[in-house]
């Protein structure tokens, strides 16, 4: 890495907090307003923090697959993470309400004990933490690797 590369952390720390602070304010919804909940989330924030990193073209130097290789670094520390605290916590907390109704939370192992109760949040958060690099991927793609891309190819034929 060269002197004027930043360090992955430094590039995608802005985007976790945003995430992180995203996450727990879902998690907050979800005990004191359950049925508003599904309406804020990172599915729905993060694009907008896609946006912003395209707009001020903080990652325009990026190749596409160092791009996607820092968005699944986010997702896993954006949906991962933040999911299998919060799954884990309904579990234990004996919560059957919004995403974790057992409708919309199907037990993946019977929680008869402690540790599988804890697989099975660890199971819907790999779950979700594929599913957030998917969408990350594709929202990122669109929204900071495409400008960026038009951009130089601009300035290249000009």
């Amino acid at each position: 890495m060269t002197s004027d590369q930043q360090s992955l952390w430094s590039r995608i720390q802005g985007l976790v907090i945003f995430g992180w602070i995203v996450a727990l304010v879902r998690l907050l919804l979800e005990v004191v307003a359950p049925e508003q909940s599904m309406y804020f989330g990172v599915y729905w924030m993060m694009p907008l923090a896609y946006l912003y990193c395209g707009v001020t073209r903080k990652w325009d130097d990026l190749p596409w697959s160092r791009m996607a290789l820092s968005i699944v670094a986010v997702a896993f520390l954006v949906w991962f993470l933040p999911n299998a605290v919060s799954y884990n916590i309904a579990a234990f907390s004996g919560w059957e309400h919004g995403r974790f109704s057992p409708d919309a939370y199907p037990t993946l192992i019977a929680r008869d004990s402690g540790i599988a109760t804890i697989l099975n949040g660890l199971m819907v958060s790999v779950v979700t933490g594929v599913g957030g690099s998917a969408w990350s991927i594709v929202w990122s793609t669109l929204l900071i690797w495409m400008p960026g891309h038009f951009r130089r190819r601009k300035l290249q034929t000009a």
